[in-house]
């Protein structure tokens, strides 16, 4: 049992651990958790063997949250709003938590040193789960002629991807920009012809200019 100082301590470190991540993505150095925390770097480090440690301590429950979103929206009648519902609160959580992000759309396929095999796979396990939520989705879609009939689950996931991309250049001038394209996707599943409302604005001429200077290609120089 640790004693009151120690459980102090441990509830600073994770709850600065969970804002320092959010804000700096999977690439936040321990360094920055301790300062957050007011604690020295050696303090987190009795905690948690190394930044893997941490990482898998408070992201294995977050990522499960995601698993439960992609599960409840099983339980719409209407399996097209269960679908938009999923991509819209995931965005969401996703759009609030850089680390999350990192974890759940690259997963594995992203290159991240600091991460453990172990943890990988169990990421791995976690978007398959929702892979398989989506695919029971889609196909319920297409057997009521709500979802169009090529569409595929695989689809899903790079339709989120896309959406996560629009998250972060918007950030500063734009935060919810990616509504947008999320309207411009529902539109591009359905088939009865709607036309989601976009929401909101439209960035400015020089606010897309500013995005994309921003956004770099794997060519640019760091």
């Amino acid at each position: 049992m640790l004693r009151s100082d120690a459980r102090e301590n441990l509830d600073r470190i994770l709850g600065a651990a969970r804002q320092v991540f959010a804000e700096q993505g999977l690439d936040a150095k321990l360094a920055d958790v301790a300062a957050r925390a007011g604690v020295g770097v050696g303090t987190v480090y009795r905690r948690f063997e190394n930044k893997d440690a941490l990482i898998a301590a408070l992201f294995d429950s977050r990522l499960e949250v995601v698993v439960e979103k992609s599960r409840a929206a099983l339980e719409f009648e209407d399996p097209l709003e269960g679908l938009v519902w999923f991509l819209d609160v995931s965005t969401q959580l996703m759009a609030d938590d850089r680390a999350l992000r990192d974890l759940a759309v690259g997963g594995p396929a992203t290159p991240h040193a600091h991460l453990s095999q172990a943890t990988l796979d169990r990421v791995e396990k976690l978007r398959y789960e929702v892979h398989e939520h989506v695919q029971r989705l889609v196909a319920r879609g297409q057997a009521a002629g709500v979802v169009r009939d090529d569409l595929d689950a695989t689809d899903i996931g790079l339709l989120s991807s896309t959406l996560q991309a629009a998250v972060d250049p918007g950030a500063d001038s734009e935060p919810d920009v990616w509504r947008r394209v999320l309207g411009l996707v529902v539109d591009g599943l359905r088939t009865d012809g709607v036309r989601t409302p976009l929401a909101p604005r439209p960035l400015t001429e020089p606010q897309l200019s500013a995005v994309m200077r921003r956004v770099k290609s794997p060519a640019d120089p760091k």
